[in-house]
């Protein structure tokens, strides 16, 4: 997964990026044709030909290399001005001390000679350059007697110290052993070729890149092997060639990455994929660099962009859940952890898929599974391993394990299941139960009316064999030797308890506590004291957590929660409850949740659906080490002063007339950089800490003390709380400020001491008193805050209810309709607005308390005449809309007119009264996402005014398309 730092106008003063580095002290550089520029995880420092404060200037914009040697040390090959080196200590750019022709060459690339020393391939030959006194000397190349070799464009040196050079088609090698170069011939390789780059795989061979001709492998034999590539039959060119790790070798070219391995000598593309945006950038690249982290940065035209190639704890996977080739990955709405290790996983709109791990010389694959065409919304496995089973809109589906038969077990749709045993317990409309020994239709349970709510959303088992229900009204705890069923619902203030009706996820887990997890409610974890059920504890944004819809609760083998939420993933420790989230530094490319899909690997791993493709964790594997990444000053500035080569713990004297400091500093950990937080204090004059986030990483200054403080500075955990949580080695600056002559030794002599001492009090309590007052502000902020958010919670509830019948008002259905358009090409739906006929009349012969049931009557059937995915909403009066979500032709909008019209076959019956509720019904298919919303609600306003029109009690679909 590709993460971009800059992109097109982002880049600094819009330059070609053409090469990266990292220095000794751990910051990125890269070389462009519009100058130089320096990156510290949040922004970039630029170099140009005109200096600036804190910016030396460049001689040239024209910078087509940057390289690090072994000590650190940051060179510059120049288009025309040969040979740069950084000063740290200065911030300037110098030459090598001797002239030499090296001086105005054109450098082509910059390798290290294995000993500290630099070499460097130019237009004028290749030159080395000596550890230490850092003097230029020419390195003929060529064969005794015969030409030298100009124009160098690769080198390499081999793990025994082979030397290799390479200009145009022409390779040469020496040994340690040899005075002279040896012309070493390539066969097949066409004159007018031209070699890029050259590396010394994990085993000693030399592979070799080209620009017309793919790649060429010399082996320990000295025999020459052709490994062609193509893409659309043509042969793109390549670049450079880096170590990316674990044996593999990567190749920059114009048409994405190549992915050498060398042990099975395989080569595979990775290349932007519009349909995955986390996918490469873009294709034409220029080079690549790995850092010390691992991370492997990618120079494209007009990107700039970073992967880790071996991600350990965090796997995301997407393009292993497309088809085909160019096709769109599927979006895994359920999923499912097979006893084989194989991944289930269903869709919306397509039959649900197993995705088999790949196995040693093989990659993972797709198979489609039989049974259910589409909305497989839920699986679960037998046991023993024998069988598995799908729940779907279609019914209920017994398959086969291998995946390649199936049988229909019911044709009622059924959206939950849960398997205890040998009883498979499927939940829908009511929960009904089935003996996986003999798979019948499930039989539904007598007590399944007394739940809060027919929708069950969730099912659970605890310890003590208590069976829980999640509706989308509330919680149940059934009683199954006796079929009582005990209702809990949502409970206001602060005190733990459910905090919203809909339940979206349960868990028992080992140690006997169940976990609700609710939409919009948070998790709330109960207990069993005694004989009685209670809230331990509500844990929600407030606590920690990503978010407050929570979609899927699993409990790893050493007892640890897992949570996915609409905001994020998160790792809850069952003891102390305290809550870590996964950022995007440790892998997790999907926030959202929503589908709620995710389950237990037989091996351990945890898996999450998320929008956008499946994370995969790994809980045994170590968690990402950032404390090995320096925390640097990026820059310092005292009065007009602009400091350089400050790499922490030293000393800064600060004249009589520079009272000021303006430091500017960040931990040099690229993958998390924006997620970063830090702490610092200026001892001993303040004693508590300031925290700052990523982009706000400065502590400024005036009016500095005379005397000697010391400026510290921590990079703390993002979610430290109200304890700093350290990370990594501290960044301290000792500050040497000097004395005015006030307050010198002898004006303080001659000075009144009395009045010294009233003033130095004075200004010691003004701070402390200053330092108190923001105290106290920061707490009255927080609880108001922490008072504001609550309240804000509760408002939102009843800004989107109606609060007659219960369904979203107006202004959820604006919303929720903006989605639907937003999806309308990835996933279609139609949008239905009903009109009561004659319910004016209705009101003012029977009166507004029968208008009022007739309308929740009238909520309550259309809710149980729809599908539990789709949505319905009062618009206002007499007027209501419904969301399909998923069908988008003419046959399934008429099947669900004939459903709803079917439910108001009957007379409602309100008190002494017998009430004929008639509709009408406006109909718009939305498969265009480029329509906007009012289009839409005008598309079936228009159909709702014709099948008025055409006598009331119809429906009609619109006869427009929407845009």
């Amino acid at each position: 997964m590709f993460k971009t730092v800059a992109r097109d106008d982002t880049i600094p003063n819009a330059g070609l990026p053409r090469s990266v580095a990292q220095d000794g002290t751990g910051f990125v550089w890269i070389a462009t044709d519009a100058g130089l520029s320096r990156w510290d995880g949040t922004g970039f420092k630029t170099y140009t030909t005109q200096a600036r404060p804190g910016a030396a200037a460049l001689p040239e914009l024209m910078v087509n290399q940057v390289f690090a040697d072994q000590g650190g040390v940051l060179w510059l090959g120049m288009s025309s001005e040969g040979l740069l080196r950084h000063d740290v200590e200065t911030d300037r750019f110098v030459r090598p001390p001797k002239r030499t022709a090296l001086d105005h060459a054109h450098v082509l690339t910059m390798s290290s000679d294995g000993s500290g020393g630099l070499l460097v391939g130019s237009d004028i030959g290749l030159s080395h350059v000596r550890r230490g006194d850092h003097v230029v000397t020419a390195v003929p190349v060529g064969p005794v007697g015969g030409p030298l070799a100009r124009d160098v464009q690769a080198i390499h040196i081999g793990r025994k110290g082979v030397l290799w050079v390479a200009r145009g088609p022409n390779l040469f090698r020496r040994r340690p052993a040899d005075r002279a170069f040896q012309h070493i011939k390539i066969p097949g390789l066409p004159t007018d070729d031209v070699i890029s780059a050259l590396h010394e795989d994990i085993k000693g061979e030399l592979w070799i890149s080209t620009g017309k001709s793919g790649f060429y492998l010399f082996d320990h034999e000295g025999a020459a092997h052709h490994h062609p590539i193509a893409v659309d039959e043509r042969t793109p060119k390549l670049g450079m060639m880096i170590d990316a790790g674990e044996g593999k070798l990567w190749s920059s070219s114009r048409a994405g990455i190549w992915v050498i391995d060398p042990a099975t000598r395989r080569i595979r593309r990775l290349a932007h994929d519009p349909l995955i945006p986390a996918s490469l950038p873009e294709d034409g690249l220029n080079a690549l660099f790995r850092d010390r982290s691992g991370l492997i940065w990618a120079v494209g035209d007009s990107s700039l962009a970073y992967v880790d190639p071996s991600p350990l704890r965090v796997l995301s996977i997407v393009s292993a859940l497309r088809t085909g080739p160019g096709l769109q990955p599927h979006a895994a709405w359920s999923v499912g952890a097979a006893p084989d290790g194989a991944i289930w996983y269903g869709t919306a709109d397509t039959p649900a898929f197993r995705l088999i791990p790949p196995q040693p010389g093989s990659a993972a694959r797709l198979e489609q599974l039989p049974g259910a065409r589409r909305d497989v919304q839920a699986f679960a496995f037998s046991e023993r391993g024998g069988s598995a089973f799908a729940a779907s809109d279609e019914g209920l589906f017994s398959i086969s394990l291998s995946g390649t038969s199936a049988r229909k077990l019911s044709a009622k749709p059924w959206s939950r299941l849960l398997m205890d045993g040998q009883t498979l317990y499927s939940g829908g409309k009511g929960v009904g139960t089935t003996d996986v020994r003999n798979p019948r239709a499930p039989i539904p349970t007598r007590w399944s009316a007394s739940l809060t709510d027919q929708r069950v959303r969730s099912m659970a088992f605890t310890t003590d064999r208590a069976f829980w229900v999640g509706t989308a009204h509330g919680l149940n705890r059934v009683d199954l030797a006796t079929g009582t069923v005990t209702q809990i619902r949502p409970s206001a203030g602060l005190a733990p308890g459910l905090k919203a009706n809909y339940v979206s996820t349960l868990l028992g887990d080992r140690k006997g506590r169940l976990w609700a997890g609710t939409a919009g409610g948070g998790i709330t974890i109960y207990v069993r004291n005694a004989r009685h059920w209670r809230p331990l504890r509500h844990l929600g944004r407030l606590e920690g957590l990503p978010h407050d819809t929570v979609d899927k609760i699993l409990e790893g083998r050493d007892g640890a929660i897992w949570v996915s939420t609409d905001g994020g993933i998160a790792r809850i420790d069952p003891l102390r409850l305290t809550i870590t989230t996964l950022r995007p530094s440790d892998g997790v490319a999907f926030i959202a949740n929503w589908t709620g899909g995710g389950d237990v690997l037989p091996d351990g791993r945890i898996l999450f659906a998320g929008f956008g493709g499946l994370t995969l964790i790994d809980p045994s594997a170590p968690e990402r080490n950032s404390v090995a990444a320096p925390l640097r000053f990026t820059s310092v500035i005292s009065g007009a002063q602009s400091l350089a080569g400050l790499a922490g713990n030293d000393s800064l004297p600060i004249g009589r007339a520079q009272r000021d400091l303006t430091a500017e500093f960040a931990k040099l950990d690229y993958a998390s950089s924006r997620e970063q937080a830090y702490a610092y204090r200026l001892s001993p004059l303040e004693t508590e800490w300031t925290r700052v986030d990523a982009f706000h990483r400065v502590a400024r200054y005036t009016n500095l003390p005379a005397g000697q403080s010391t400026l510290e500075i921590r990079a703390i955990a993002p979610t430290s709380g109200s304890r700093l949580r350290p990370i990594g080695a501290p960044l301290t600056l000792e500050l040497n400020v000097e004395h005015r002559w006030y307050e010198t030794l002898l004006f303080r002599a001659t000075a009144i001491l009395g009045l010294f001492l009233v003033i130095y009090s004075l200004y010691h309590l003004r701070m402390r008193a200053t330092l108190r007052r923001q105290k106290l502000l920061e707490d009255l902020v927080k609880d108001r805050t922490t008072k504001l958010l609550v309240s804000q919670s509760e408002l939102e509830k009843l800004a989107y209810t109606d609060t007659l019948t219960g369904l979203g008002n107006r202004r959820l259905f604006g919303e929720a309709l903006t989605r639907h358009v937003n999806n309308a090409e990835s996933q279609p739906f139609s949008l239905l607005l009903i009109d009561l006929d004659r319910f004016k009349r209705i009101n003012d012969e029977l009166g507004h308390d029968v208008g009022d049931a007739l309308l929740v009557e009238v909520a309550d059937r259309l809710t149980d005449a729809v599908r539990q995915r789709d949505s319905i909403f009062r618009l206002g009066g007499d007027e209501f809309a419904i969301l399909l979500t998923g069908i988008s032709d003419e046959r399934a909008v008429t099947d669900a007119c004939q459903r709803l019209y079917n439910s108001f076959s009957t007379t409602v019956s309100i008190g002494q009264h017998e009430v004929r509720a008639d509709l009408s019904v406006g109909i718009a298919l939305g498969t265009d996402g480029s329509v906007s919303n009012e289009t839409m609600y005008k598309l079936a306003d228009v159909a709702l005014y014709d099948a008025k029109r055409a006598g009331r009690g119809t429906w009609r679909l619109s006869q427009s398309t929407p845009g």
